[in-house]
């Protein structure tokens, strides 16, 4: 038998509140995945980052900055 909540209707943006850890959570299992396409993973960070820190969000202090460097398989598909 149904519980009273799961007979309340949910609108959308409670719902996805209520979607948000997890779907952070599968981004950054994919992000961390070395079984998945390099370019795939690449996009999974990068999406982490622009929702952290927006996407014209600069890293700032230090040399280099600005700069992203890869490394590894990384490096080659960057070319």
């Amino acid at each position: 038998m149904a519980t009273e909540e799961q007979m309340t209707p949910v609108g959308a943006e409670e719902l996805l509140l209520r979607s948000g850890v997890a779907a952070v959570e599968v981004i950054v299992s994919l992000m961390q995945d070395s079984g998945i396409k390099p370019e795939l993973r690449l996009k999974a960070a990068e999406s982490i980052l622009d929702r952290a820190y927006g996407k014209n969000a600069a890293p700032s202090g230090g040399e280099g900055e600005g700069v992203v460097r890869f490394e590894g398989v990384l490096e080659e598909w960057s070319r």
